[in-house]
C-alpha cells in the first residue's frame, strides 16, 4: 500500500529530548509505515516566531528519518505570519487559549498562506473533568466565525456531536477538513482507566464506549478526512506524576486501524492521500508520476509491546492487544529505509 502521511505528531526534542528526539520519533514513523510527518509546534519553546521555526527546520532536516512539515504556534505580533511562513511552516495551530483571537489568526493565516488547524476545546470548560461540551462550544464557535471558503482542520475531533456539527457546516463551506485520531476512534475512557489508570490523560480526553461506537459508525460511513496519530511521547513518570497528556501512535496506528476494520482503501485515502494531498505531496497513490514511498504488509498475528517501541515513549492502553496485520517493509522514494528493524537513513525533506 502507500506510505502514510500523519498529520500530526509532536516530536519534542530540543529541552525535551528525554521524552523524544527527532530521530526516535522519526524511526518510530518509519516503524508504523509513515514516511512524512507534520511537526506540531508546541515544543520547548513553542515555535512561534520565524527564528524558532527556522532552526526546527534545520533540526528536522540534520535529524529526521522521513518527510516532514512544520505547524507554527501563533506569533505574539501578527506581522510574523508571512515571516513564519518564508521560514517554512505550512500551517498555524490554534490551542484552546488562542481560539478568541480566531478569527484575526484565521484572516492573518489566510494572508499568509498558511493552512489553519484547530485544537476546539473552550478553555473555560476545561478545569476538572474537561466536559466533552467544551469540545462542541468551541466547534461551534469557531464555524460562528468562518467563511464558505475558509480552510480550517479540526484536530483529533473526539466527540459525535462535534462531529455532526462540522459535517453539517462542511455542505455549504467544503474547506473544512475533520482529522480523527486512534484513541478516539478505537479506545474508550473505561477500558483506559482500566489498563493504566492514572496515565490515561489525553487531551481531548478519551470519551464513552457509547461516542466510540457512533465514531466508528461515522468512520466507516467515510464520514471524516484524515486519520492522524496525535503522537504524544511523555516519560512513564510524566504521566503518572504530572498527568502528561497524550500516547505515542506511530508505531501502532496502521496495523491498529487495519485490525479493527479490515479496510484497506479507507485506510489508503484517510492515512495516505488525503494527507499527502492536503500538503501537496505527490505522495500516497501507487501511481505514476507519484513518490514510490510504499509500505509491505503481512498477514500475521503480534501483540502490541510499548517496552519495544522504537519511540522512547512506552506507556499506551492499547498495550498488549492482538494485531493481525504487521509492517515488513517500508520504500521511500522507492528505496528501503525499513526492514525488520533496521533504519536506512534519506535525505529528509521539508514539505512547504
Amino acid at each position: 500500500i502507500p506510505a502514510a502521511t500523519d498529520l500530526h505528531v509532536h516530536l519534542r526534542d530540543w529541552t525535551q529530548a528525554e521524552k523524544e528526539t527527532v530521530e526516535s520519533g522519526t524511526k518510530s514513523a518509519l516503524a508504523g509505515g509513515v514516511t512524512t510527518v507534520a511537526d506540531m509546534p508546541n515544543t520547548v519553546p513553542k515555535l512561534e516566531t520565524a527564528e524558532l521555526v527556522a532552526a526546527r527546520v534545520q533540526l528536522l532536516r540534520d535529524r529526521s528519518f522521513v518527510d516532514f512539515a512544520i505547524h507554527a504556534a501563533p506569533p505574539v505580533e501578527p506581522s510574523e505570519l508571512k515571516k513564519i511562513r518564508r521560514a517554512g511552516a505550512f500551517a498555524l495551530k490554534l490551542y484552546p487559549p488562542d481560539l478568541p483571537s480566531f478569527r484575526r489568526l484565521l484572516k492573518g493565516a489566510s494572508r499568509a498562506g498558511l493552512k489553519m488547524a484547530v485544537h476546539a476545546e473552550d478553555e473555560k470548560m476545561l478545569a476538572g473533568d474537561r466536559s466533552p461540551d467544551a469540545e462542541l462550544v468551541a466547534v461551534r464557535k469557531v464555524l460562528g466565525e468562518v467563511g464558505p471558503r475558509s480552510q480550517v482542520r479540526f484536530a483529533h475531533l473526539s466527540t459525535s456531536e462535534a462531529a455532526h456539527a462540522v459535517l453539517a457546516k462542511k455542505q455549504s463551506h467544503p474547506g473544512l477538513t475533520i482529522e480523527v485520531a486512534p484513541h478516539h476512534l478505537f479506545m474508550d475512557s473505561r477500558t483506559s482507566v482500566a489498563r493504566i489508570g492514572e496515565a490515561s490523560r489525553v487531551n481531548p480526553q478519551l470519551r464513552s464506549q457509547a461516542n466510540s461506537r457512533v465514531m466508528r459508525g461515522l468512520l466507516k460511513e467515510g464520514c471524516f478526512d484524515f486519520y492522524a496519530t496525535d503522537h504524544a511521547p511523555h516519560t512513564l513518570k510524566d504521566k503518572l506524576t504530572k498527568g502528561a497528556p497524550g500516547f505515542p501512535g506511530l508505531e501502532l496506528a496502521l496495523p491498529l486501524f487495519l485490525t479493527r476494520t479490515e479496510n484497506v482503501p479507507l485506510l489508503c485515502r484517510m492515512f495516505c492521500e488525503a494527507p499527502a494531498a492536503y500538503l501537496g505531496t505527490k505522495k500516497g497513490k501507487i501511481s505514476p508520476g507519484y513518490s514510490a514511498d510504499l509500505v509491505v504488509l503481512s498477514r500475521r498475528r503480534w501483540r502490541i509491546d510499548p517496552e519495544k517501541f522504537v519511540s522512547k515513549a512506552r506507556v499506551t492502553p492499547f498495550g498488549g492487544e492482538e494485531m493481525r496485520f504487521a509492517i515488513d517493509q517500508v520504500f521511500m522514494r522507492g528505496s528501503t529505509v525499513y526492514r525488520e528493524g533496521r533504519f536506512v537513513t534519506q535525505p529528509a525533506r521539508l514539505v512547504r
